[in-house]
Order: C-alpha cells, then structure tokens, then sequence
C-alpha cells in the first residue's frame, strides 16, 4: 500500500529511471507501475541518455542508480542540478555507503535509499517518490500563490469597482475614476458631494445603519440598491461599507460599490429554471463569488434535506458551515485551491448535519462562465451521499484484511498462477515448505517446483478449466535441497479484475502414501487370504449345495429350506469378503458420472421391493464408476434391509459432495462410530459387510463420509471433499 499525499488523484507521476540492469529496471518498473495506477515509469541506462531525456520532455521524478557507466549517479544529479535544481532526485542503490550518502546530500540529492530484496522495498521506494513529487509540487503551487498575490495587489491598485471613502454626513472625501465616471465628472469635482446611496441606504432600515457604522456598533455593511447615475444610467449596485478606523477612531466610512444589473438578470435566469434543479435526485448548490466569501444563494429541496437546514438558513452562508471536526482539511484545502483557480473539483469528505449527525458527502463543484467573457459568475455544486457506499467499502477492506491475514498465516501452501502456470503470488507457508524466499518463487513456473508435471501438462489442464471450477489432484514437489514431498492440491480457476488466475493450495501428503503403501501391502495379503478362503469355502459349499438336492428329493424335511438359506447366507458372506479384499485400492480410471442417471441404473440392480427412489441432483461428479456402483447399491439394499419394503431413499446434492438419505429408523448417535467397522449390523439378514464397503469406497476416492440424522428421521450419509464438475 502506498502512503497517501496530496497529489491530484487525477495527475500522473512520470518517473525516469536510470540503471544499467535491465532485469531490474524491468522489475522496478512493473513494481512501481503496479503500486500505483498514476505512475508511468521509463527507463535508460546512462546518464548522458538521462541527461537528454530531461531536454526532450518533462519529468516529475528522477530514479538512479549509483553505479552507472561514464558517469555514476552523484555525477549525474550535480549535472540535472545546474538545469533542474527543483526536480525530485532520488539515489537507489545497493552499492551505497555512509560515503556515498553524504556525497549525495552534498549535492542536492531529494533522497536516498538502499536497495532491499522483497516487495515491501518497492512499496518503500513508491512512497519517497510520491512525497519527493508532493513536496516539488506544493513547493510549485506556493510559487504560483505568490505571483498570484503581487498580480492581485496590482489589480486592486487598477480596480474597476467603484470605491470611495465617505465622511460622518455621508459626502464624498476620496474617490477613485469609477466613481467619477458612474456621475459624469470628474474625481475633484465630486469629492465633498453628498452620495446618490447613502440616504437611501440610512432610511432603508429600521435604525440607522450607517450611524451604526460611524459609532462602532456595526462592523460592516452590505447590500444591493437600485438607482440612476448620470453617467451610467440604470443599475442594480451592490454595495459593502466598512468603518475607516485610523489611530483607534472611525475616521469615516470605505465604500465599494459594484454594478451587478447582468449578474442580477443571470440569477433571475437561473431561478427560472429552479423548480427543474429542486427535483434532482442529488443536492445541488450555487453560489455567488461576486459577493463575499462566495455565499449559496441557491440550493435545492434535496440539498435541504441531506443537510437538515432549511433555506433561510443556508442562503448566505459558505458550504463550510457543514464542516466539522472529522472533516478532512486536505479534501477542504483540494476543494478551496481548485475555486481560486476557477476549475472543477470533485473531493469526498465527511459532513455535519444540522443535528450533529456525520455523513460521507461527495461534493463536484464546476465553476459557471459568463457567455461573452468567459468570467467566472457562479458556482454550482453538486451534493450526494455516500455513507452507505463508505461503509460497504470499509467492510470490504476489513474483509481483504482478514483474507490476506488468512492467505499469509494458511498452515496449506497457496500459490495463485497466471495462465501460464506462471506463479504470481505465494504464501509464507509454500516458501518455508519448499526452502525459498519469495523473491525466489515469483516469476517462475510452477513445473519448475512440481516434478509431476511439465510446461505442456500444466498449460493444457490450466486451458481447460471453467471458471470457478474447482479440481484435485496429487504432485509431487521439489524442495530447495533436492528432496521431494507428495502433495494433494485443489486448484481453482477466478477471474480477478478481468484476468485469469488459478488458485492452488496444496498439502503435504507424505503420511497419507505412506500409510496407502502400507495398506496395499495388506490388501495384496488379505486379497491371497481372500481367494484361498474363498476356494477353500466354495468347494465344499457347492458338495454341500449338491448334497441337499439329493435329500430334497428324498424328504420333505421342514430342515432342507433353513439350511438352503444358510447355504445363500455362506455365499453372500463370501462375495462380500472378496470385494473388501480385493477393491481397497485407490480407483483406477475416474471419468466424469452423471449422478442422476447412474443411480437410476443401481436402483434397478437391487432388489428394492415396493421402496421409492427421489433425485435432486444435476452437478456430475469425477469418479470410478464401477466402486461408486458398489457404493450406491450397498446404500440401497442397507435401506431396504434396515427400513423395510417401503422406505423411501432419497439422493441429493451437497456445496462439495452428496448424500444419500432414507426415512428407515436411523442409526443411533452411540452406534454410528462401529457403523463402518466389518461385521457391524443390525438387521437378522445383513452380512455386515455393506457399510464397510461404502467406507471404503469413500477412502479409495479422498472422500470424507459421515453419518448423520435424515430430516425425516432415518440415516444420511454425507460425502463430502468429492472433485465435482461445473457444467
């Protein structure tokens, strides 16, 4: 983040950078640039080109390195010094010394910085640029305000107005042309006459206002009055009369009088059009820079009600009067500065209500020209309220806030790449797993750190994603020393500001192969267990199964049945055993299963009685089809068993996964931690084996499976962590 400073956010900031390197000066440039939107940054690599640069165009800050050819960076800025003694020099280098520094001061430098790896060094180097450009411009702008001062010094000594200084009986002492031309004659004729306005103006008010002047109970008087001038004809004047105090005593009265008949005709314009302004939806002042301290004399009803005044509380005053104590004196000073210079200005600042309330206002003001001149006579202010929109922006960074706290301090590795697979941001934990600083990770390729992949594979998945999907797979990374991990990563495809980027988090699974060896070691060994108890059962199952033919035909024993269903019971127990022992490996061959048509087929392959099937889900899923058909017709047949010939078994969609539910008796909270476990039953049928292998289908695929209460009552299973597929 950059530091605030009272740059125009509409200006840019030219930054010239000399350096030999040009990887750096590339980095630099991109960095800066990045930092800032308004920075615009051009590189060279001597100082003679530098030197030229500054002949051909005009530069607002110029960044150099020490060490440069021919000539080195002290060399340069004494130089730029004899052409451009004010233009912001900054010293950027790693070769520097306490030497160098002083070197550089000596001749003038704005300042100067060392070189630092990290991006916090760019973010440093943004911000002394922005105060050495600040610092140069406002000592520009008091400058400026300095000439403007003399010229208008000169301009009051030359003033049109008509000015006078009046005596006690309101006859004139001193007068300047203006006067004497408005009553055709001459300055020396008119002095010691008696004013056209003054009269008028004592028998205007109650009380004797100009006498209130003369005895100091009055500090200035203003207003507008018509009347006839021999020289001038008809005019609307409007006048401003002060007490002359010299020594201590009113010694008269200074008068300034202003022909404002076209200003009066151009307000009456305005007003004509002021039931159309009174229905904007947003406030809208204007105000009069003729008269002093530029007053509203207009402003319309929704003005009137952001602020809570009414008009007669408005029009003569300053828009200042809804300033406070948290209102921003820059956005003021931004504000005031652009009204002297007679240019549009937008500035958002906090604002009072008349009852004390604070609100974010967005204020646009626009100066008014006269047609035929080109004076400025008015300005017009645009008002509106954007608390709301303030808050929403607050929310907004405290939640980038706490995101960037999460993305930093993640116990995964994160890395965000570009299209490419180029790597464009990483966490604390992906440099201090893999060994690297970040400087080191950034700008590289992903292939570089991940040996499973090369610049093809990585390119043709990253091509092929739709945006928010989101897919798992398994690397294998590279540390800095050489050895290597396995790792589970889910990558998902954003769009940030309009760019694509991948977001990759990653975890160490070195634990997880190693236990997945071990257990296919066991499972080679269980599945040799397996086929030889499985031979060794069959044979004399089927002599047994023979054997009981014979006798049906000899008996009619009550028995022969019982011991037919035990022999269907041997033969279910050991077509179970052989799928726990010899389907525990991970899945083959994932391809992508629409969900609802695949568990419509494994409901026609199971015995489901008079029991009903409901289907709420449409997003496929990526998985082996023949262990997931295990899976759903395990489910089925527990559901039949466990809830009878009319159990309804519903399947529907999950944020990451499904589920699978039934309105049977459910599973008790107490038994749920066995209801996996081999053997584990509690119907008179069941072989116990059903659930494990859901289990470990669940296991073969990375799914996590829980069991939980369905909303009608009986057991849901829930799969979850499942790689699903956006359509």
């Amino acid at each position: 983040m950059t530091s605030e400073t009272a740059v125009n956010g509409d200006d840019r900031v030219q930054v010239l950078y000399v350096g030999t390197d040009s990887d750096d000066a590339e980095t630099l440039s991109t960095a800066l640039e990045r930092e800032n939107g308004r920075f615009t940054v051009e590189t060279v690599r001597t100082a003679p080109e530098a030197v030229a640069r500054l002949a051909d165009d005009t530069v607002d800050c110029l960044v150099s390195d020490y060490d440069l050819p021919e000539q080195n960076g002290i060399g340069l800025l004494e130089t730029v010094r004899d052409e451009h003694p004010t233009l912001p020099f900054i010293i950027y280098t790693a070769q520097g010394s306490e030497a160098v520094a002083s070197e550089a001061i000596s001749a003038g430098v704005t300042d100067y910085l060392r070189k630092e790896p990290g991006t916090e060094q760019h973010v440093e180097l943004t911000n002394r640029i922005f105060d050495a450009v600040d610092h140069s411009r406002s000592q520009q702008a008091v400058s400026e305000r300095n000439r403007a001062l003399r010229s208008y010094e000169r301009m009051v000594n030359s003033m049109q107005e008509a000015a006078c200084i009046y005596d006690a009986e309101g006859r004139f002492e001193i007068v300047n042309e203006t006067i004497a031309e408005w009553y055709d004659t001459t300055r020396a004729a008119l002095e010691g006459q008696t004013s056209r306005l003054v009269p008028r103006i004592r028998a205007e008010g109650e009380t004797d206002r100009y006498q209130e002047l003369l005895d100091g109970t009055r500090e200035q008087l203003s207003g507008e009055i018509e009347a006839e001038f021999p020289g001038h004809g008809h005019a609307v004047v409007a006048y401003q009369l002060t007490p002359l105090v010299v020594d201590g005593v009113i010694d008269g009265i200074v008068g300034v009088a202003r022909d404002v008949t076209d200003r009066k005709e151009r307000e009456q314009k305005l007003l004509r059009n002021k039931r159309a302004i009174d229905e904007a939806p947003v406030g809208v002042v204007i105000t009069d820079p003729g008269q002093t301290d530029n007053p509203l004399i207009y402003a319309n009803d929704h003005y009137r009600d952001l602020t809570g005044y009414s008009l007669p509380e408005l029009l003569g005053k300053n828009c200042r009067m809804l300033q406070g104590e948290n209102t921003d004196p820059e956005s003021v000073a931004t504000m005031r500065d652009a009204i002297d210079a007679e240019e549009r200005v937008t500035v958002e600042l906090r604002n009072y209500r008349k009852d004390g309330t604070e609100f974010w206002n967005r204020v646009r003001i626009a100066p008014v020209r006269d047609e035929d001149d080109g004076t400025v006579v008015n300005y017009v202010g645009f008002q509106q309220d954007i608390t709301e929109r303030k808050r929403r922006e607050k929310r907004l960074e405290e939640t980038s806030s706490r995101l960037e706290a999460l993305f930093e301090n993640s116990p995964d590795m994160i890395d965000v790449l570009d299209a490419d697979g180029t790597i464009c941001d990483v966490n604390q934990r992906f440099c201090a797993e893999l060994g690297y600083d970040e400087s080191e990770v950034l700008g590289r390729s992903i292939w570089e750190f991940d040996l499973t992949f090369d610049a093809e594979d990585v390119q043709t998945q990253l091509s092929g994603f739709s945006v928010d999907e989101r897919r798992k797979f398994e690397g294998l990374y590279e540390r800095r020393d050489g050895s290597t991990m396995p790792v589970e990563v889910h990558l998902l495809r954003l769009s940030l500001d309009g760019e694509d980027r991948f977001l990759a988090i990653s975890r160490d699974i070195t634990e997880r192969k190693e236990r997945e060896q071990e257990l296919e070691q066991q499972n080679e060994q269980l599945e040799q267990f397996a086929s030889v108890v499985s031979h060794d059962l069959r044979n004399p199952l089927t002599v047994a199964r023979g054997r009981l033919e014979l006798l049906r035909e000899e008996s009619d024993s009550e028995h022969i049945d019982a011991i037919d269903g035990a022999h269907q019971r041997m033969d279910t127990l050991i077509d179970d055993l052989l799928t726990l022992a010899r389907d525990g490996t991970s899945p083959a061959s994932p391809v992508v299963v629409d969900l609802e048509p695949f568990v419509q087929t494994c409901w026609q392959n199971v015995d489901t009685k008079a029991a009903t099937l409901r289907t709420d889900i449409a997003r496929p899923i990526r998985a082996d089809e023949s262990r997931l058909r295990q899976l759903f017709e395990n489910l089925v047949r527990n559901a039949v068993e466990h809830g009878g010939d009319d159990v309804t078994v519903t399947v529907g969609e999950l944020a990451d996964g499904f589920y699978v539910a039934d309105d049977g008796p459910g599973i008790p909270v107490a038994d749920r931690g066995d209801a996996f476990d081999a053997g584990y039953s509690t119907a008179a049928e069941g072989t116990g084996f059903g659930l494990s292998i859901v289990k470990q289908v669940a296991d073969a695929h990375g799914w996590t499976v829980r069991i939980e209460s369905g909303a009608d009552g009986g057991a849901r299973f829930e799969f979850t962590d499942v790689d699903t597929v956006s359509e």
